[in-house]
């Protein structure tokens, strides 16, 4: 479709008046779900038919105003993220086929850093790969201008357009966005999933981070995190807005296993070794490393502030040298200190300390790092003790969460439970059981039998995505949910009325029409049970008369028989509130299947 002239002057007008609203979509670390930037796009006027991005660069385009129009985007992007004083990275679309016009602004974008004051190596230059590329080798020159200058490099979109592989290989970016089209149903396309998996495998050996574009449901987000993706974008965790407000993304983890409470804190390696003091003589240093074995490392620090590292095998091997004590001997602690040493926040956890430790370049045989306190030293880490005890805390989410549905099993709920009673927080246990699993297990085999659990666990998933919940699978046909008490009585509505609409899909047709299947009961005797159905007793635990995960467990247990006793796909909700009130009320509520 061939652009008028009236949109040429339309564009026009909106660049003359440079009426265009940055927003930003933020980019989340699948590792602790923090936010660590955003990507800067771009909407016309409101009342304008170029008020969609897609109308607005092609008319662009077709106007021969595709540069003033990019630059100008890049201007108040730049200007609204610096002005917002926002932390984290700022991803900018970069068209490749403007780097490749001689007249392009050589140290423009560089130049509107400088003028809103942010540094070029907080900034992401995003080429596209969906524009095609005749000339390589001048698109490889211009980015290598880009690097040069101390920006970030990203191939978006991959996977969508031309050149693929060959453009990696070629720009050796440091970021990679996987294109929506895999993102897409992942969880459930094996073609995909192979796809994202090879994708994530040749970023790590190439040392590019990979995002994984697009996430608009839960079972895509964890699917990406658990093939290894880095970071994460999409409408799921945040859409593209004005401001800057807080994003929340701790909650979409809620169904991935669990921080295990008190065991993931950096602290709890602190060693308090002994300091040295900035101006202290290094044969003294020597002097108290002989006499003290059992150091290996000392902090240097001055009124509490840990400068850097001194250990006891660069000292020895300094003095060992021709000359060695002559020449540093009278020299102070700070002269010969290791400067370049890792220093962590006591509350970091010990993923990040691990893969800040991981990536040190300046790491030169010592095997401690520094740990502060609000920058004060607080102690040394052994990074032996580090890696050990991040290998025991993976073994021990993998022995603690469920193999068929991979939710966290009885020992996190406990805990997630103790959280909330320790914390008197106002919330709310709903206990899911499935009525008459065992005939459809006899009757349909182990195997269909996994699939209804897995798909009882899509269901509560996708209908808990919108709260903050925690999932938990106990074992065989029974799940709990743990959300905040208002929210709860409508997601187990909506998970009852969506497990209904589903479940007949699992059975033979002559079974959905007769209603149900015959089968041995425990006693040996033929019985007809209906379709599965979902029984969920709901308690609302209140602290003050809950001391414990087990009195809530007792609450949640009964309140869960009593929905079983009123049959078919049921709710009740509890009205006793701890283990010495016994006043309950039905709300049954059968959905139709």
């Amino acid at each position: 479709m061939a652009i008028s002239d009236t949109s040429c002057i339309e564009l026009q007008h909106i660049l003359q008046k440079r009426n265009l609203q940055p927003l930003f979509q933020p980019i989340i670390s699948l590792s602790d779900a923090k936010v660590i930037g955003f990507e800067a796009l771009i909407r016309g006027p409101s009342d304008s038919p170029l008020h969609s991005p897609l109308q607005l660069f092609k008319t662009a385009l077709a106007c021969k105003a595709l540069e003033q129009l990019e630059m100008l985007c890049r201007e108040l992007s730049i200007q609204a993220f610096a002005n917002a004083g926002i932390a984290g990275k700022l991803f900018l679309n970069v068209n490749p086929l403007l780097l490749l016009t001689a007249d392009h602004p050589s140290g423009l974008t560089k130049t509107m850093l400088q003028q809103a004051g942010l540094d070029p190596a907080r900034v992401v230059i995003e080429i596209s790969e969906q524009y095609q590329v005749e000339d390589a080798t001048l698109l490889v020159k211009a980015v290598h201008h880009y690097r040069e200058l101390g920006f970030l490099i990203a191939i978006d979109d991959l996977g969508s357009g031309f050149s693929g592989l060959k453009l990696w290989s070629e720009l050796e970016p440091d970021i990679v966005k996987i294109d929506r089209y895999f993102i897409s149903d992942v969880h459930r396309d094996p073609t995909k999933k192979a796809f994202v998996q090879n994708i994530i495998r040749l970023a790590k050996a190439t040392g590019a981070l990979i995002v994984a574009e697009g996430i608009e449901t839960q079972e895509e987000l964890m699917m990406c995190r658990e093939l290894g993706a880095d970071l994460a974008q999409g409408y799921l965790l945040g859409r593209p807005q004005i401001g800057f407000k807080a994003v929340h993304a701790k909650h979409w983890f809620a169904s991935s296993l669990p921080t295990l409470a008190g065991q993931d804190h950096i602290e709890q390696l602190v060693q308090a070794v002994p300091t040295v003091p900035l101006n202290m003589l290094a044969s003294d240093v020597f002097e108290l490393f002989r006499s003290t074995p059992s150091l290996h490392s000392m902090a240097v620090i001055n009124q509490k502030i840990p400068l850097g590292l001194i250990c006891r095998d660069e000292l020895q091997a300094l003095f060992a040298q021709p000359y060695g004590r002559a020449l540093h001997a009278k020299k102070t602690v700070g002269q010969i200190m290791n400067k370049n040493v890792v220093m962590v926040e006591a509350d970091s956890s010990l993923d990040d300390v691990s893969q800040i430790v991981a990536e040190d370049d300046h790491h030169t045989g010592s095997w401690f790092f520094i740990i502060c306190r609000k920058g004060e030293y607080l102690g040394l880490g052994s990074v032996r003790q580090l890696l050990k005890k991040v290998s025991e805390h993976k073994l021990q989410h993998a022995r603690y969460a469920n193999p068929l549905t991979f939710l966290p099993g009885n020992v996190p709920i406990y805990r997630e439970i103790d959280r909330l009673l320790n914390q008197k927080a106002d919330f709310a246990v709903a206990y899911l059981d499935l009525n008459h699993f065992k005939p459809f297990n006899d009757i349909y085999g182990y195997s269909k039998g996994d699939t209804v659990l897995q798909l009882l666990a899509e269901i509560i998933q996708q209908q808990a995505a919108a709260c903050e919940c925690f999932i938990g699978h106990i074992g065989g046909d029974d799940f709990v949910v743990i959300s905040p008490s208002e929210q709860i009585e409508s997601l187990c509505q909506h998970i009852l009325d969506m497990f209904a609409a589903k479940i007949p899909a699992y059975y033979a047709y002559d079974d959905v029409q007769k209603g149900g299947i015959t089968a041995l009961s425990r006693t040996g005797d033929t019985c007809f049970y209906p379709l599965l159905s979902l029984a969920i007793g709901i308690a609302l635990p209140d602290a003050k008369h809950c001391h414990s995960h087990h009195d809530v467990a007792a609450l949640s247990t009964a309140a869960k028989f009593e929905a079983k006793r009123l049959g078919g796909n049921a709710l009740f909700v509890s009205r006793r509130r701890g283990p010495d009130s016994h006043h309950s009320t039905p709300l049954a509520r059968p959905s139709v299947a």
